[in-house]
C-alpha cells in the first residue's frame, strides 16, 4: 500500500487499490490493516490522557460513497439550489466515488465523545487540540487544513485525517504544510 498516494478528483483510486485492499474492524468502523492499527493505538493513547475521541467515519465503499453524494446534492436542490450550484458546493466538502480518500480506507473522521456526525466546532475541543499535538507520532495528519484550501481543493475539515506513516506525518505537521506540498517538495526522497 502506498501510504502517500494522493487522492483526489484529478487522481482517483487506483482499481489495484481496492482489489487488494486489506481492511480490519477498528472499534466497529473498517480501515486498511496498518493504518487501522495505528488509529487503534492513537485512540487508546488518547484515552489514557482521558480524553474521548469518537470515529465518526472510516473506510466507506463506492456504493456508500454514492449514495452520500446524491443524498448531499438533493439536500441542496431541495434548498433552493440548481443542480451545477449544488455540485459545485457539495465538491468543496465530499469527494466524488472513487475519489474520496475513504475508498483507500486511509481515512478516518473523528469527532468528540459523544458526536455521531462531523461537528463544525470539532477544532475547539480537547480532542483536536489533543489531535493537533500527537496524531503524526501515530502516522496521522489533519488532511485539510485551514488555509490550505486552495491547495487541496477541500474545506476546511478538522476532523478528516489520513494515515501516511509516523515519518511523513512528523514532517506535514511540523513544517504546517498540507500532503500536496509534501509530495510536491519531497516526493523524491520518499516516492
Amino acid at each position: 500500500m502506498d501510504y502517500l498516494m494522493l487522492i483526489d478528483k484529478f487522481n482517483p483510486v487506483p482499481a489495484k487499490v481496492t482489489e487488494n485492499l486489506e481492511l480490519i474492524s477498528i472499534r466497529g468502523y473498517l480501515m486498511e490493516s496498518q493504518a487501522g492499527k495505528q488509529l487503534e493505538k492513537m485512540l487508546t493513547a488518547a484515552e489514557n490522557d482521558d480524553i474521548k475521541i469518537n470515529i465518526i467515519s472510516a473506510f466507506r465503499s463506492n456504493d456508500y460513497q454514492q449514495m452520500l453524494w446524491e443524498r448531499e446534492i438533493s439536500l441542496e436542490m431541495w434548498g433552493g439550489l440548481c443542480y451545477a450550484a449544488a455540485v459545485d458546493k457539495v465538491a468543496k466538502t465530499l469527494a466524488l466515488p472513487g475519489s474520496s480518500e475513504h475508498n483507500t480506507g486511509l481515512a478516518v473522521d473523528l469527532g468528540t465523545e459523544c458526536a455521531d456526525d462531523v461537528e463544525e466546532d470539532f477544532h475547539q475541543s480537547k480532542q483536536a487540540r489533543w489531535l493537533s499535538h500527537r496524531s503524526a507520532d501515530f502516522g496521522f495528519i489533519l488532511r485539510y487544513p485551514r488555509l490550505k484550501e486552495h491547495i487541496t481543493g477541500i474545506s476546511y475539515e478538522p476532523w478528516h485525517y489520513r494515515y501516511v506513516g509516523a515519518e511523513a506525518a512528523q514532517m506535514i505537521t511540523q513544517s504546517g504544510i498540507c500532503l500536496e506540498e509534501f509530495l510536491h517538495f519531497y516526493s523524491e526522497k520518499y516516492i
